[in-house]
């Protein structure tokens, strides 16, 4: 009798102890489902971290506040719309917040020049790789409602990196966190004739044939020479009449100025040249400012001549109030000669397009 007992008191036991262990299993899953659902939503994350490594090498300086920049883990990017847009994989559209590329689906802008390289720059740097997404917490959305958001690839943050190579500009509109060191980074690009800030180019293909001639070997690199080199011989280029492009006179390089060969014209002779990269001299006799876009004249007729055009994105990289600014003033315009509406003209991305005469 006692030794059924026993038996029993030791299954009892048994029993006490499957039924503890069973329960304490189910609260540790119950726990981690609640911790996991906590951190789908990058939202909603709250874990705070500082800023790391930047493009430039150097270590970025936290913001003082360094609980207003929260980080959420990795995600991939799925899909590079633009020069300054990504889709996650978890269908979040991102705006990379600090930088403006050149439009290619502005639905009242056309393709920018420049605009494809961005993209193309931006998606062969972080299409289909993890990245880690990190917002403001005051800042987090545009009237858009994309995720406005730095984007880093390990410790290179790549907005920055499209700053540095040149292929966007700092959005200065809305302040955040980086704006100063944005500020510098585009500074040296233009210092440098980077990119958007190389008006010796037709577009922005060679910046994009030097970033592939950067990714060969030493043996590809050797050949990529050797072909260039008979290119050059079997298809030069046509001899012209030339001036020398203005200087960048933000440069803050003392004597430093582009002697690339661009064709100066008269802004009645605009419409021949339809396609080509040139500088067209004339006086703005009028000027209008639709709110949209603001138009520069150098015709009474404007609808039959030479115009050039500042979009309202790129309003804050001009003098306040373009239209009085430039108006009554002779000038050279710089860029790409296109048709609209069967009138030439330029459009203007940024002042270093514009040389003021007299």
């Amino acid at each position: 009798m006692e030794k059924e007992r026993s038996e029993m008191k030791i299954l009892n036991n048994k029993y006490i102890t499957f039924i503890f262990s069973i329960s304490i299993i189910v609260i540790v899953i119950i726990v981690i489902i609640h911790f996991i659902a906590g951190h789908k939503n990058p939202i909603t994350d709250k874990l705070v971290t500082s800023a790391q490594y930047g493009s430039t090498g150097h270590k970025s300086q936290p913001p003082k506040n360094s609980g207003n920049l929260q980080s959420h883990g990795t995600f991939r990017v799925r899909r590079v719309l633009d020069g300054d847009t990504v889709i996650l994989n978890n269908g979040e559209t991102v705006r990379l917040i600090g930088i403006d590329a050149p439009e290619i689906h502005h639905p009242e802008l056309p393709v920018q020049r420049f605009g494809e390289e961005a993209r193309d720059f931006l998606k062969k740097m972080i299409e289909g790789f993890e990245c880690r997404i990190e917002i403001e917490s005051e800042n987090q959305r545009d009237k858009y409602d994309r995720l406005l958001a730095y984007v880093y690839m390990g410790n290179l943050m790549a907005n920055k990196e499209m700053i540095r190579r040149g292929y966007a500009y700092v959005y200065t509109r809305f302040p955040f966190y980086y704006q100063a060191e944005f500020m510098l980074l585009e500074q040296e690009a233009r210092n440098n004739h980077f990119g958007l800030w190389d008006y010796s180019l037709q577009n922005g293909r060679i910046a994009n044939v030097i970033s592939k001639y950067e990714s060969l070997n030493l043996e590809g690199r050797k050949k990529f020479d050797e072909l260039l080199e008979k290119l050059l011989k079997e298809y030069p280029i046509e001899k012209q009449k030339y001036a020398t492009a203005p200087p960048d006179t933000s440069s803050s390089i003392k004597n430093k100025q582009s002697t690339a060969p661009i064709l100066v014209i008269s802004w009645q002779d605009a419409a021949h040249y339809y396609g080509k990269h040139a500088t067209v001299e004339g006086t703005i006799v009028g000027s209008y400012n639709s709110g949209k876009a603001c138009f520069l004249n150098f015709h009474s007729d404007y609808k039959n001549h030479f115009t050039s055009v500042i979009f309202a994105s790129t309003f804050n990289r001009f003098p306040p109030k373009p239209e009085k600014y430039y108006l009554h003033k002779k000038v050279r315009i710089t860029g790409i000669i296109k048709e609209y509406q069967g009138r030439p003209e330029i459009i203007l991305e940024t002042p270093v397009q514009v040389q003021v005469i007299q």
